[in-house]
């Protein structure tokens, strides 16, 4: 009986192994030489279990290979996409680099061109001045005044096309070389004498801005509105008793602009004070500037340098152009140093006068001895006081070489406010002195409605004239009694003045007198030249160009030059 019970567990056992109850244990795989020493069916179960395996194992291989190989594959696209990137790049690279080559070929083509060009024309020159007798060079041209003037222009300018219509090729060459544009370039030449149509006239008509040549119609109308012999007056006046050697009262200065009034000049005044018996000054020194009338300006506002001397403001007493500091001794025996001082504000324009007051303690009490219990002032010049000394200046035809020669803008604005003053009534505006310029010119037939004069100096960028207007001005002038005034003012090519250097070791120095100009984007000649066969020509050029800069200025003394040769030898 025991031994069926325990045959019964085994069985129920075994049967529960099999219907899974109890955990399988994990198949081991057996070793290959294991294999053959196993029963057949394990011997089954254990190959079809590694054929799996390797399966499995073969499909990963394969997955990875693949894998590899479309990687490989985009490495590839990737390293040509880079290998035809760098491949364009350096094709752009080599194609900007032949072009900038050829662009330099063809400057430096373009360079030699004008280099030969310039010295064929110097060649004909030599030739040209085979043919005539060299006249001397002209240092002076008072040697014409022999010759007849006529007392007034023609009346009538001339209007037409010059025989040439187009800059010469040389000049056109060398502005291209330059990388300039021949648009920009006015240019007008006639026979100074008149009588005969205009040489040259290219872009002759376009108005332009003229810098510092405008200082010629300035001076021009000057010499005919006020006179060569005009000199301005500034006068010293007392207002008060004088008593025991003690004015009780102000000393007045009272001016009408003229442009050089300097420190010999108002000593000159303070010794005819003391002449009168006057020691010691119980008042004020007052400064009457009402001959003027010039609205504020700030010195800084055309190129933002106030200091600069060209930009200099005029007034009706313009005492040593604003440029002279002064070391005095003040009441408490303290030395005091007083310079020019730029004014911040229409309310500071006072302070334009302190030099003025500085000058006069070095000179009243430094020099003279003499003493004063009072300040400085502007104001006007009351009927009840009285007129001590009036000094009168240079005379007008001598001012103006310092206006032409070194193109002193300040200079020029003073005798563009003292023309209007003269012409229609004090205080002396910009305006009128542009009126007044304008009406002159009209009454010797000269009608430019272009023409816009903003201060007469040619520091602006509103003044405008025509390169056939300024030059039509100048063929007006060499008719005219001021002739030799007006030249006689302007500076010598290669001599002195702003052409001091300019063509000076040319055939051409000292042959020509003539008003320059500069700007930022401006450039300009104008004025006389005594051509090789003797006759003098007006040549005007009005050069307005973002790239006018010192390289054009070659162009212009090649056009010189072909008016100094003589157009016929050019071929032209």
């Amino acid at each position: 009986m025991l031994t069926l019970r325990l045959s019964v567990i085994a069985v129920c056992s075994a049967l529960l192994s099999a219907c899974g109850t109890a955990p399988a244990p994990r198949p081991i795989i057996p070793a290959a030489e294991d294999l053959t020493s196993a029963p057949p069916a394990q011997r089954y179960v254990a190959q079809q279990q590694q054929q799996q395996v390797n399966a499995q194992r073969y499909n990963q291989q394969l997955r990875w290979q693949e894998q590899q190989r479309a990687q490989q594959a985009q490495q590839a696209q990737e390293a040509q996409r880079q290998e035809a990137a760098l491949q364009r790049l350096a094709e752009q690279r080599r194609e900007r680099e032949q072009e900038a080559e050829n662009a330099r070929q063809q400057q430096l083509a373009m360079q030699q061109r004008s280099r030969d060009l310039r010295a064929q024309q110097r060649q004909r020159m030599e030739r040209v001045q085979q043919q005539f007798s060299t006249p001397p060079a002209l240092n002076t041209y008072a040697r014409q005044d022999s010759r007849p003037v006529a007392q007034f222009a023609a009346g009538r300018m001339y209007t037409g096309p010059g025989r040439f219509t187009r800059l010469p090729d040389q000049v056109a060459g060398s502005l291209r070389a330059s990388g300039v544009s021949e648009a920009g370039m006015g240019a007008y030449v006639r026979l100074a004498g008149g009588g005969q149509p205009a040489l040259l006239t290219a872009n002759a008509d376009n108005p332009q801005t003229p810098a510092s040549t405008m200082k010629l119609v300035t001076t021009y109308a000057a010499l005919g509105i006020l006179g060569p012999d005009y000199r301005w007056p500034t006068e010293i006046y007392t207002n008060g008793n004088v008593t025991g050697g003690t004015l009780y009262g102000d000393v007045i200065i009272r001016g009408y602009g003229n442009p050089q009034f300097a420190e010999t000049d108002f000593r000159q005044m303070l010794q005819a004070l003391r002449a009168r018996g006057i020691n010691n000054i119980k008042g004020n020194l007052v400064a009457d500037t009402g001959f003027f009338n010039v609205p504020y300006q700030d010195p800084g506002a055309f190129d933002g340098n106030a200091n600069a001397a060209y930009n200099a403001q005029p007034e009706a007493i313009l005492y040593q152009e604003r440029g002279s500091c002064y070391e005095f001794k003040d009441l408490k025996g303290k030395i005091q140093k007083i310079c020019p001082v730029m004014p911040s504000s229409a309310q500071a324009r006072q302070a334009l006068n302190v030099n003025l007051f500085g000058s006069f303690w070095k000179i009243w009490v430094g020099e003279m001895g003499g003493q004063m219990q009072g300040s400085f002032a502007r104001a006007g010049t009351p009927a009840s006081a009285q007129l001590v000394y009036t000094h009168r200046s240079r005379p007008l035809r001598e001012i103006i070489v310092e206006v032409n020669k070194d193109s002193n803008n300040v200079m020029a604005r003073q005798i563009l406010l003292s023309v209007g003053a003269k012409q229609l009534g004090a205080p002396g505006t910009p305006q009128k002195g542009a009126q007044a310029i304008g009406q002159w010119l009209e009454s010797r037939g000269l009608a430019f409605p272009e023409l816009r004069l903003e201060n007469g100096s040619g520091l602006s960028r509103i003044e405008q004239i025509t390169p056939r207007h300024m030059g039509e001005m100048l063929v007006d002038a060499y008719n005219s009694p001021y002739r030799n005034d007006l030249m006689s003012s302007m500076a010598v090519l290669g001599v002195d003045g702003t052409l001091k250097n300019r063509m000076k070791n040319s055939s051409l120095a000292g042959r020509g007198r003539f008003k320059t100009g500069t700007l930022r984007d401006v450039r300009a000649i104008a004025g006389y030249l005594q051509a090789a066969d003797g006759q003098t020509y007006v040549v005007s050029i009005l050069h307005n160009d973002p790239r006018a800069r010192a390289s054009v200025r070659g162009a212009h003394d090649d056009l010189i030059e072909w008016v100094f040769a003589g157009s016929r030898s050019f071929g032209y």
